[in-house]
């Protein structure tokens, strides 16, 4: 759920290799470029920025235990860099590993770094890390979720939504977050909360595997069935079979995308859909009660 940083993209960018070597395979082509010369040359003066890009390398490419490799370069600059900048990019980075799966009692520390870090590094939002301490804060007190939270992530968002030289990709995001909060708190925005989405999935088309782009469907889905107007309930079931056929890893969103698409579906799809999500594990509680509810709808109206 995570972009490589402008300097280690470029380096991705401009590396050569295969004729027409994937994203990934360039990224495992310099992590051992990079580790090559950390273990040569393991004092010399930019080891700190190397450290630094191979974090963010392995964050980029996201294979199981990537997280844990970051996690350890950022914390050994956190303990050796004496470079304001570069630290406050640690610790935002650290924040970013934190949040799969955080315990609400370790949301505040993941916040420090994140209010740390911009302050080390100022305000200017149009600052590809400073953009992402406003993304990262905005996701975690979401999963808070106490008092005033909520409307501090649509104030992060809205921020970042102002700023036109802001990153695309934390826009693409900040666009989604803000369409998700019209979504529970805005009844009467949901139509601007639509075109937000269409503007991020928009931002977001030549990435359709990211989480986001995936998660852009399912919440433009839920806002057209909320509406329900003219169209919106014929283009949410394309949107949710979209998700619920495409090649990604996301049981969250997948579970998500089946639970909205049966909710919206009749019988036969709705029942298959349902055993499928029923032999899934570890379903959000919000999930299991949906499923719940479908259920009861599917047996009322098999009684008429």
């Amino acid at each position: 759920m995570s972009i490589i940083s402008p300097i280690i993209s470029s380096a991705v960018s401009l590396e050569s290799g295969f004729p027409a070597p994937s994203e990934r395979e360039k990224i495992n082509k310099l992590i051992e470029k990079y580790r090559n010369i950390l273990r040569k040359f393991p004092a010399r003066s930019d080891s700190g920025e190397i450290k630094f890009g191979l974090a963010d390398l392995y964050v980029g490419r996201g294979e199981p235990g990537d997280y844990d490799k970051a996690r350890v370069f950022y914390e050994d600059i956190l303990r050796t860099s004496s470079s304001p900048y570069l630290r406050a990019r640690a610790q935002v980075g650290k924040a970013e590993l934190a949040v799969p799966g955080i315990k609400k009692s370790d949301i505040q520390a993941a916040l420090d770094l994140c209010l740390t870090a911009r302050k080390n590094i100022g305000g200017d939002v149009s600052d590809f890390f400073v953009a992402k301490t406003y993304i990262i804060e905005a996701d975690l007190r979401l999963m808070r979720d106490e008092s005033g939270d909520h409307d501090q992530a649509m104030k992060l968002h809205e921020n970042l939504i102002k700023e036109r030289k802001s990153n695309w990709y934390f826009r693409a995001r900040a666009q989604l977050g803000k369409a998700e909060l019209l979504l529970y708190h805005y009844p009467k925005k949901l139509s601007e909360a639509i075109t937000l989405c269409g503007k991020s999935s928009n931002l977001l088309k030549d990435r359709p595997g990211d989480y986001f782009a995936v998660k852009a469907k399912i919440i433009e889905a839920e806002l057209r069935i909320r509406r329900a107007k003219g169209t919106d309930f014929k283009v949410a079931e394309k949107l949710l079979k979209d998700v619920v056929t495409l090649k990604h890893t996301y049981a969250d969103l997948m579970a998500r995308g089946k639970a909205d698409l049966a909710e919206i579906s009749k019988h036969p799809l709705a029942s298959k859909l349902l055993n499928e999500l029923h032999q899934m594990e570890g379903l959000d509680p919000y999930i299991s009660e949906k499923l719940q509810l479908i259920e009861q709808k599917i047996k009322s109206s098999s009684r008429k």
